[in-house]
């Protein structure tokens, strides 16, 4: 074997390798916004579940009336 043979070799596996890169990137493209969007819903949750268990003062130190806490937690993790 010469080193024309090897360099044939690594560049018809890489040539290979690039066709099916293309398909996974797509579905890597398609699929990303969604993981996205799901990881933004799941933290929402979080975040209204920790401020629905919250009290009265601590309520106050933040800002926010026990009522506004109440209709935030009550919200829909996607909105």
């Amino acid at each position: 074997m010469n080193g024309d043979s090897i360099s044939a070799g690594a560049h018809l596996a890489r040539s290979s390798d690039a066709g099916t890169a293309a398909p996974a990137e797509a579905v890597f493209v398609t699929v990303r916004p969604v993981i996205r969007a799901m990881a933004r819903w799941m933290e929402r949750r979080r975040q209204r579940k920790q401020l629905s268990q919250l009290d009265d003062h601590l309520l106050r130190d933040i800002g926010i009336t026990p009522v506004e806490a109440r209709r935030e937690a009550s919200r829909w993790f996607f909105q």
